[in-house]
């Protein structure tokens, strides 16, 4: 697929760092790291379980996204805290826009986006690279 297109080649549904290596060695630009909603199987591990997992296995060779669960800014801190580049909030928002259109979406990721920092300034965190996952989980 990958010699196909000069398209970004973006594999979501990764959900293990071998499906992680998989889409290195097919030349994948970016993996998005999701269980999709957890409708695959039954009892697959949520995108925070596996995610700091799978972006200590990309080591960094291409960028992470993280789907699933998130429903704030302070989530999307959390994903980030895990590792990931960033995320992906596809379903509130469509929530949001079938419920009141435009203004309501406007009115979700500012929101978000006031989470995301209240959750840096509250870490110390100065902007998204400084986001670490000593942060949120004590050792």
């Amino acid at each position: 697929i990958r010699k196909l297109t000069k398209l970004p080649f973006i594999l979501k549904g990764i959900i293990s760092t071998d499906d992680a290596k998989h889409a290195l060695d097919a030349g994948a630009d970016c993996i998005v790291v999701s269980n999709h909603g957890g409708r695959v199987l039954d009892d697959m591990p949520g995108t925070t379980r596996v995610l700091s997992s799978i972006c200590d296995a990309v080591n960094g060779k291409i960028p992470v996204l993280a789907d699933g669960g998130v429903r704030s800014g302070m989530d999307a801190f959390k994903m980030m805290a895990l590792g990931a580049d960033g995320v992906l909030v596809g379903r509130t928002v469509a929530i949001y826009a079938v419920g009141g259109g435009s203004p309501a979406v406007k009115l979700l990721l500012n929101n978000y986006n006031s989470e995301l920092k209240n959750s840096m300034t509250l870490t110390g965190a100065s902007n998204t690279k400084a986001i670490s996952k000593k942060m949120i989980l004590k050792k």
